[in-house]
């Protein structure tokens, strides 16, 4: 199957430079912990979605914004060589490029600081005309994500939204009128809760606004909602090292598997399945897996691959 045959996801949302630790504990305020090293890692969780579907084998774009550093960071070279498309990508003069902080307990729990820096640009800007089966929104702007929906419905694209954590940016309004025009909707447990509060609603309610709604549980696995009927998707077991991008990994693996074809369980457990390599290795993208690693990984995990065609 040549390049131009194979389908494409474009990701919306943030590209960024991850400084991600390992804590004993959270400093209470006015307080400090140590911290036993600093390294730079790419990130930003609509470049995690698009790095992950290249490495799947799917074509790939991202729309983002970034800074005057960009180039510099190496993460441009990096994104070419993987082939992902960053024609979309919008380049800032003045502000640096997108810059988290992640911390993470023994718990897995974790806080995380972000710089918008360029990011402050998605006001100005307009949606591209999308060239992708699906379009995926990621953290980012609130108000570019409604325009994207709105763009990407007039050109019938499938679309798919996961707030992560800008969630507090969403107004009830906004977040609403998404929710109603989306083909997926992921969140873990505890950006659904915050979702239910933000629009005071009960979970039956919510889970009929949306097609497929999937709500991760961490090392607990998986649920995906269609209504009133849910299918249980099992964690796949591993070491973690860290469980940071794990969600990001979940979801390319998730929106790959459905444009190959495969049943809403299938797609499930291979998205399970990719997580599963991203937390074995610190950083979002540093041990993200082939599609051929994936398949590999279920048979030795003795999962039944009949549905689950290469």
């Amino acid at each position: 199957m040549s390049s131009e045959d194979r389908k494409k996801i474009v990701s919306v949302g943030h590209i960024a430079l991850d400084y991600i630790f390992n804590v004993e504990r959270f400093p209470e305020p006015n307080t400090s912990v140590q911290i036993p090293s600093v390294k730079r890692y790419y990130g930003g969780s609509a470049c995690n979605v698009a790095v992950a579907v290249a490495k799947l084998g799917l074509r790939s774009g991202i729309v983002s914004c970034v800074g005057y550093d960009f180039t510099n960071s190496g993460y441009s070279t990096y994104l070419k060589n993987l082939d992902v498309d960053i024609s979309n990508v919008y380049h800032s003069d003045e502000e640096e490029t997108p810059k988290a902080w992640i911390f993470t307990d023994p718990k897995n729990n974790q806080m995380t600081f972000f710089l918008w820096g360029a990011a402050k640009h998605y006001k100005e800007l307009k949606p591209p005309t999308f060239d992708g089966d699906i379009v995926h929104l990621a953290t980012g702007d609130p108000e570019f994500n409604v325009r994207c929906v709105d763009a990407a419905k007039k050109e019938k694209k499938l679309i798919s939204f996961d707030p992560g954590q800008d969630l507090p940016l969403y107004t009830r309004e906004n977040m609403e009128y998404i929710l109603d025009n989306v083909d997926f909707v992921f969140m873990n447990i505890h950006e659904y809760r915050r979702t239910l509060k933000l629009l005071n609603i009960g979970e039956e309610d919510f889970r009929k606004m949306v097609p497929v709604l999937v709500v991760t549980f961490g090392e607990r696995g998986s649920v995906i909602y269609l209504g009133d009927r849910e299918i249980e998707i099992p964690p796949i077991p591993t070491k973690v090292e860290d469980p940071t991008g794990a969600g990001d990994g979940y979801r390319a693996g998730f929106l790959s598997a459905y444009l190959r074809g495969y049943s809403l369980k299938d797609c499930g457990i291979i998205a399970s399945t990719v997580a599963s390599f991203v937390v074995e290795k610190r950083g979002c993208q540093t041990n993200l897996p082939t599609w051929r690693d994936v398949m590999e990984r279920l048979r030795e995990r003795g999962y039944t691959v009949e549905e689950v065609r290469d």
